[in-house]
């Protein structure tokens, strides 16, 4: 998956345009500084000293704009994860996991609120560069339909992937690749040979979706 370096301030000019585009950007507005700094600090128990400086120092140049105390650095970033940034901004994924962790529901660290915001999204993002080509792209539909389905069965997530009707991928990028894509046409076959159940599986397995069985089918939820 395609990397590069990003500036801080280009980083923070990105998640600007994704919080416009949001429905509602009141709550991401206000925990801007936590998930940038979920984007870019390290949040292992040994370096939490060094991540609650960078909360810090985000809302620091949050809340005085003149003072550009990480623009001239750079990180290393995934486009992967600038798309799915997009899509949970967008989607109220994100908006949902700092409502929920402001309710008082964290149990990690203990920490302010913020803080725990902050080590909530990173959790999240964490987890998510460790997707695979062949589940990202079912992680993608189920995160652009997070406001509408909460929760969804397999009937909803196929009913979001082309069919035989409308072959045409509707979500790959040039950023990763996707081992269900007709690259020559751009159809995609993820409907075919059990390759769903494969993917729901696979993101089962890496804890980021939860199943129960309701009505004698499964439904299923990202955890938070």
């Amino acid at each position: 998956m395609a990397e590069y370096y990003i500036s801080y301030k280009e980083l923070e000019n990105l998640l600007d345009q994704y919080i416009a585009e949001a429905a509602d950007g009141t709550q991401l507005i206000e925990h801007k500084a936590e998930i940038l700094s979920a984007l870019t600090g390290d949040y292992e128990q040994e370096n939490w000293d060094s991540a609650k400086e960078m909360i810090s120092l985000w809302e620091n140049q949050i809340n005085t704009p003149s003072q550009l105390l990480l623009g001239s650095r750079y990180i290393r970033v995934q486009q992967i994860m600038l798309n799915f940034l997009k899509v949970a901004c967008v989607s109220g994924l994100i908006d949902a996991l700092i409502v929920y962790i402001s309710q008082g529901n964290f149990t990690g660290f203990t920490v302010s609120v913020g803080s725990g915001i902050a080590v909530a999204l990173w959790e999240l993002f964490t987890t998510v560069k460790k997707l695979d080509d062949w589940d990202f792209c079912v992680y993608m539909q189920a995160t652009t339909h997070f406001r509408e389905y909460n929760e969804f069965t397999i009937e909803d997530l196929k009913s979001w992937f082309p069919d035989a009707e409308r072959p045409i991928c509707n979500m790959h990028n040039n950023t990763w690749d996707c081992d269900y894509l007709e690259e020559a046409t751009d159809i995609c076959k993820m409907l075919q040979k059990q390759a769903l159940e494969k993917a729901l599986k696979s993101l089962y397995d890496k804890g980021l979706l939860m199943a129960k069985k309701d009505a004698r089918k499964y439904v299923f939820k990202f955890k938070k």
